[in-house]
């Protein structure tokens, strides 16, 4: 849009005249015709005049002349009509303008077939280890919301982080393992498993809980009288760095 234009659309928004703008700049109303359509500019005078009367700046006025701002930056005009307006509400009112531009941006991204949405996956991951080794200690159940880049698997319940070597080659120290939460595996399936206080990942074997790793000493794991073998879930996939952000 042109400067003459933007002057135009400025006062329409604020239910003005040309005649009433002419009355306040003192000037005629075939002037302000002019400026409207560029057939000529006010002289500097005058333009301090239009910035007092339309309420507006120059970024305003000269935005379609201007090098593109940075992204980020915001003109007066939006500070004057948006930012001071969003700073005096409350949370709800934050909460809820934020919602409507969440919904807003992406509704204008997928209408840019050149622009790609990005869905992220918010998902459970479980601070607390669990062992492929002799056991981690399982008293502590806190856990954080991670964004993933895609979908999990299917069923995925949670996420969990394997401490030691013991499921080697099947699984790693460190790796992160999808989880879904059940209370019964079958034979052969590897699970999530509590022991007392420890937490286990392991093959379910005929007699107790089976390690992979046939080099290291990890004899199976078996219930005891007092001290029974509770599932917490089946390991139903690896978290691999292409899901995480």
């Amino acid at each position: 849009m042109s400067v003459g234009s933007r002057m135009k659309e400025r006062r329409e928004s604020l239910g003005m005249t040309q005649v009433q703008l002419a009355e306040s700049l003192g000037v005629s109303k075939g002037a302000v015709g002019n400026y409207e359509t560029d057939a000529n500019f006010p002289k500097v005078s005058i333009l301090h005049k239009v910035f007092e009367v339309l309420k507006c700046d120059a970024d305003f006025l000269f935005q379609d002349d201007l090098p593109e701002r940075g992204e980020n930056a915001a003109s007066p005009w939006e500070m004057e009509h948006i930012l001071k307006k969003y700073r005096v509400l409350d949370e709800h009112g934050k909460e809820t303008v934020s919602l409507v531009l969440d919904c807003e941006t992406r509704r204008m991204s997928s209408s840019r077939p050149e622009e790609k949405v990005v869905e992220l996956f918010p998902f459970r991951r479980y601070i607390q280890s669990a062992s492929a080794g002799l056991g981690d200690f399982s008293d502590d159940d806190s856990y954080e919301i991670i964004d993933l880049a895609k979908r999990p698997p299917a069923g995925a319940s949670f996420l969990i982080t394997v401490n030691g070597d013991s499921m080697e080659p099947t699984f790693h120290d460190n790796d992160l393992l999808f989880v879904r939460a059940q209370k019964t595996v079958n034979i052969g399936d590897i699970g999530l498993f509590v022991k007392g206080s420890h937490l286990y990942i392991k093959e379910s074997g005929t007699n107790g809980l089976i390690s992979h790793n046939k080099s290291g000493n990890y004899p199976p794991i078996t219930p005891e009288e007092d001290m029974p073998i509770l599932t917490e879930g089946k390991i139903v996939g690896v978290c691999t760095p292409d899901y995480l952000l």
